[in-house]
This record gives structure tokens, C-alpha cells and sequence, in this order.
């Protein structure tokens, strides 16, 4: 994956497991938009916000406000704006989008676009023997720790094979 759209879940995930430096060595372009760099702000994701500033952040123009309010009644209520946001940017630029909600991974799926999560990143790290499996392990359970909404089924055999390893 050379580039991607990122929502807000994967910049959370990626400041409270401090896998943030790992994930810029994939080289994966990361692109967003400034409704997600908003809800940064708002939750004072500082160190999400200090890795956002070597990424391309997209500007809604008003055009597209309005394209992204009915992609937003289209998927339902079950996806905020910001992510619509997200969704709208990752099908422009026909690239897959990093998401952990459920809404606007089924919507994405159902657009025809890639979707990947934080048990990806984790994956791919370790993969790329970036991250120790049992490393990863700790850092997965700190995750959990703090109310993460991960697939609990992925997570818990990801533990028992990463702590095997």
C-alpha cells in the first residue's frame, strides 16, 4: 500500500499504542481531511495532531460539504460527517481507507474500496519485523486497556499467537 486515507479511530489507536514512528516507516502516504484533524483537536490528541503535520490534510470545500452530507444520509446514521469525510476522500482518490468503525468500513466495503484497521497496522509490522510479536502483544493489551473498539475475537488470537511467539 504506497497511500491511504486515515480516519480519526487509526490516529487514536496509533498515539495510545505509541506505534506512530513504526507506522511512518511502512512509507505509506497518509492522507485526511481537516474535519479529522478537527476531531483531533477537540479530543487534544496532541501527539496525533504533531504526526498530522507530515501528512497531506485535505480542505472540505463547501462543493464538497454538501457531497459529503449526502454520502452521510446515504450510508445511514450509523457514520458520523467526519468519517463520511474520510469515506468521500478515499473513493475520490480511489485509495484504501484505515478505519476501525464498523459503519464506514461496511460502507466502504460496499463502495467497492480496500479497508484496513489497527489489527492491520499491527500485522504488517510485524511482518516487516518492525515490531516483536510480544512487543505487539503488550501493546495490544494496553490498547484494550483503554476502551479500544477492537473485534475482541482478532484480538484475542493475535494475543495467544503473538505471545506464543
Amino acid at each position: 500500500m504506497k497511500l491511504a486515507v486515515q480516519d480519526a479511530n487509526i490516529f487514536i489507536d496509533l498515539e495510545l499504542s505509541g506505534l506512530f514512528d513504526l507506522w511512518l516507516q511502512m512509507g505509506v502516504e497518509v492522507h485526511t481531511t481537516d474535519l479529522i484533524r478537527g476531531e483531533l483537536e477537540k479530543g487534544k490528541h496532541h501527539m496525533a495532531l504533531a504526526y498530522l503535520r507530515g501528512m497531506t490534510v485535505h480542505e472540505v470545500d463547501f462543493e464538497e460539504l454538501a457531497t459529503i452530507a449526502e454520502l452521510e444520509r446515504s450510508v445511514g446514521s450509523r457514520a458520523k460527517f467526519n468519517d463520511c469525510s474520510v469515506l468521500y476522500l478515499a473513493g475520490k482518490l480511489r485509495v484504501p481507507l484505515l478505519s476501525g468503525d464498523g459503519a464506514l468500513r461496511s460502507a466502504a466495503e460496499k463502495r467497492g474500496l480496500e479497508v484496513r484497521g489497527t489489527l492491520w497496522i499491527f500485522d504488517t509490522l510485524i511482518e516487516r519485523k518492525l515490531l516483536a510479536p510480544s512487543v505487539a502483544a503488550e501493546k495490544l493489551r494496553a490498547l484494550l486497556g483503554q476502551d479500544r473498539f477492537l473485534p475482541k475475537s482478532a484480538c484475542d488470537e493475535r494475543l495467544a499467537r503473538w505471545e506464543k511467539a
